[in-house]
């Protein structure tokens, strides 16, 4: 059985006679009578009757062709998926994206672009801190949304994304919680503090926020520094959008600490300028330029 076999049963089925099918597969009439008798030879039963002036399915060719038609469907997939790829449709783009940058306006980007490129696989990571710029330096991503910090302006370029809000946090019932008051950064130190910890491996130990001499917990994302929080047994900071709901309800509230301000990190998008960049990687790039004027 092969697959020029089945494109000419469809042939046949579709344009109603042998001759309209000849005509449209560019074969002899004859040839394709051949084709479908060694087809039906190979079976064992026959698939169309020939009784009348119009071929129709039988029984048995009914299902038969059913089946067919899931197999010339999923050829056609992949002629057009062969297609794309020669046509530099790369098979995966990475995408690395700070942990402080909200995710929720590039889910609709992300979900346009698997509908356009199929053929590309969409590998997209959270790093926190100087990660995503690492993993860029690295080689091991070709998009990134993070600040500036360690950017190799030589072989990279830079577009501003989003501004996001950091502020430092704590439960209602936390002691620090006091409204309004200014913690002296002498007095913070007996509290412990929230860090997530930056998930690069070359850079330097993070400073960042950091109460130097406090007790420090260490975790690898926000959510786990969110609950512990919450749990009221530390202080720390958080991107303002993800705590919108606890601050508005005052489960958590605002924490003055001396020398550690409220802070915007504006976000950029990032990617190299010294390799090639496939077509669904420049869509990426495009889509989340236009999305970035409309956020910001």
């Amino acid at each position: 059985m092969t697959f020029e076999q089945l494109r000419v049963l469809h042939a046949i089925v579709t344009e109603g006679t042998f001759r309209r099918a000849a005509q449209t597969l560019f074969k002899s009439q004859p040839a394709l009578s051949n084709m479908m008798k060694k087809l039906e030879q190979e079976v064992g039963f026959e698939i169309l009757s020939r009784h009348q002036y119009r071929p129709s399915l039988t029984a048995e060719g009914q299902v038969f062709y059913e089946k067919a038609l899931l197999i010339l469907n999923q050829m056609a997939q992949l002629s057009t998926l062969s297609r794309r790829i020669t046509q530099r449709e790369e098979p995966l783009v990475r995408i690395a994206i700070n942990a402080v940058c909200p995710l929720q306006p590039l889910l609709a980007v992300l979900r346009e672009i698997e509908e356009r490129f199929p053929a590309t696989q969409l590998d997209v990571s959270t790093e926190s801190m100087g990660g995503a710029i690492e993993r860029l330096a690295d080689d091991e991503a070709d998009i990134v949304i993070t600040t500036q910090t360690g950017m190799a302006s030589s072989i990279m370029e830079a577009v501003p994304f989003i501004i996001v809000r950091i502020i430092q946090v704590a439960h209602k019932d936390y002691p620090p919680s006091a409204k309004g008051k200014i913690n002296a950064s002498a007095d913070m130190r007996n509290y412990v503090q929230m860090i997530v910890a930056d998930s690069s491996d070359k850079h330097t130990k993070q400073s960042l926020d950091v109460l130097q001499g406090a007790r420090h917990w260490r975790v690898t994302d926000f959510q786990a520094n969110k609950d512990i929080i919450m749990a009221g047994m530390a202080w720390g900071g958080m991107p303002e959008h993800l705590i919108t709901k606890e601050l508005k309800s005052g489960e958590l509230v605002p924490v003055h600490v001396e020398g550690i301000e409220p802070r915007l990190a504006q976000m950029f998008l990032i990617r190299r300028t010294d390799k090639p960049v496939g077509v669904a990687s420049d869509a990426i790039w495009q889509a989340l330029q236009k999305l970035s004027v409309r956020t910001n």
